[in-house]
């Protein structure tokens, strides 16, 4: 039996959705515009080769820092979509619930309706 997409889209709290999907694209961008302009973590444009140890390890500590600040964006950013999904499974769960029910009221209807025509 295919599943009656109309109803779980019924059953989706869109105005949740909509409302949270402005954050979630505005971090997304944020995300992709750090990662494309962000020099590459392990490199050093500033030359560590020839630098003393402090200005290697001052280096090494602002991409370490780098590195923290996108792994935090990307955990908020994972976050908001996990919830997010939690939400529409749990909204085409309770859609499939309701179908159930449906049915069952149904066919308690069909039954009901042909019982007399039947056993009359």
């Amino acid at each position: 039996m295919p599943f009656p997409w109309a109803i779980a889209a019924k059953a989706i709290p869109w105005t949740e959705v909509i409302a949270a999907s402005p954050a979630i694209v505005k971090g997304a961008k944020e995300l992709w515009s750090r990662m494309r302009t962000d020099p590459k973590p392990g490199t050093a444009d500033d030359g560590a080769e020839a630098a003393t140890p402090e200005a290697r390890l001052d280096a090494l500590n602002r991409i370490v820092l780098t590195l923290e600040e996108r792994n935090e964006t990307q955990t908020e950013l994972i976050t908001r979509l996990a919830e997010q999904q939690a939400q529409l499974v749990s909204a085409i769960d309770r859609a499939q619930k309701r179908t159930r029910l449906a049915l069952v009221v149904a066919l308690v209807a069909v039954v009901t309706a042909l019982w007399p025509l039947m056993f009359g």
